[in-house]
């Protein structure tokens, strides 16, 4: 397709950058400025309408620079502009079916299991947007973790779409670096004093044993931990130096292998799970998200071992 036929095609094509993406993350920027506007000018109703707006515009912008047919509800004709083949649909470009702002929710945090730490609210916000719950249903309490939750979530966001916060942000960008500082020194604190509590009933319940008892005790409760295949892993506890469980979600990719005339005959799984939170039974140490497990040192993601290929087959005949 030439370049002038390019101009004429309304339709998106995904081997030119995306109109739709950038389109969408412009429009996301402005509501995200006017959302922090309005909350810090306390009007609490106006920034919760903005907020919802903002997030769901960044949701599917990020889910474009994958591919724009990602933001498309079940519409033939939609899918059809999405995909570069906008001349057969019976839909005008600009009308065309997307997702729903749950559904972008849930899209985005299978893309990002971080997101997890934030889904309650987010829900609320989602739901907000989808008019399934109104304004008054939000209690005031939660003006400011909903706050903190939308500028957190849209910066994990824009850092992984490659967008700088100064532009997503603009003239707020110092005041949400600010403010997700102190989050972050506020959860480094709370770890550190969970850390400090699990190493203290550690030697609380177990000083007095001596080495070969705490052995046998401790390998009893290591081995009594349940695991979901892939989505948990026991990892050592950075509180006792025992194992804990880490759970989370997985990502699956495989390494395909190639016959001599270059086509597929097999391939190799790669599992990586990305833990949001990491019990241990041992000291008793428990953290509930991914920035309290990142603060205590577990980076993820952790490489899964003994991975059964038959366990991502379709087709069990495969």
């Amino acid at each position: 397709m030439t370049i002038e036929a390019a101009k004429k095609n309304p339709a998106i094509r995904i081997d030119q950058p995306s109109p739709m993406k950038d389109k969408l993350t412009k429009s996301s920027a402005n509501s995200a400025q006017r959302a922090i506007r309005h909350y810090l000018s306390e009007d609490y109703d106006q920034f919760l309408i903005h907020a919802a707006m903002s997030f769901e515009q960044l949701g599917k912008a990020r889910l474009a620079t994958i591919h724009p047919s990602l933001i498309i509800d079940k519409d033939f004709d939609s899918f059809l502009h999405a995909c570069g083949a906008g001349k057969h649909a019976k839909r005008l470009p600009w009308n065309i079916k997307t997702i729903n702002a749950t559904e972008v929710l849930a899209r985005c945090t299978q893309l990002h299991p971080q997101l997890n730490d934030f889904s309650a609210r987010l829900k609320l916000l989602a739901e907000f947007r989808n008019s399934a719950i109104h304004l008054g249903e939000i209690i005031d309490a939660e003006r400011k973790e909903i706050f903190h939750t939308f500028i957190a979530s849209t910066s994990l966001i824009t850092d992984e779409m490659g967008t700088p916060r100064q532009e997503f942000f603009g003239e707020y960008a110092e005041f949400v670096a600010t403010h997700l500082d102190k989050s972050s020194e506020e959860v480094n604190r709370l770890v550190a004093e969970k850390i400090a509590r699990a190493k203290t009933n550690y030697r609380l319940k177990y000083g007095i044993l001596d080495k070969g008892y705490l052995e046998s005790i401790v390998q009893s409760i290591e081995n009594s931990y349940v695991r979901s295949k892939y989505e948990d892993e026991v990892i050592k506890c950075p509180a006792c130096g025992h194992y804990g469980l880490a759970s989370g979600a997985f990502e699956l990719e495989w390494e395909v292998d190639y016959d001599r005339d270059g086509i597929p005959e097999g391939g190799s799984p790669f599992v990586t799970l990305t833990p949001t939170d990491f019990i241990c039974n041992v000291c008793g140490l428990n953290l509930a998200q991914t920035s309290e497990l990142k603060a205590a040192g577990i980076h993820e993601p952790l490489n899964i071992e003994d991975v059964d290929p038959s366990d991502f087959y379709e087709e069990p005949d495969y």
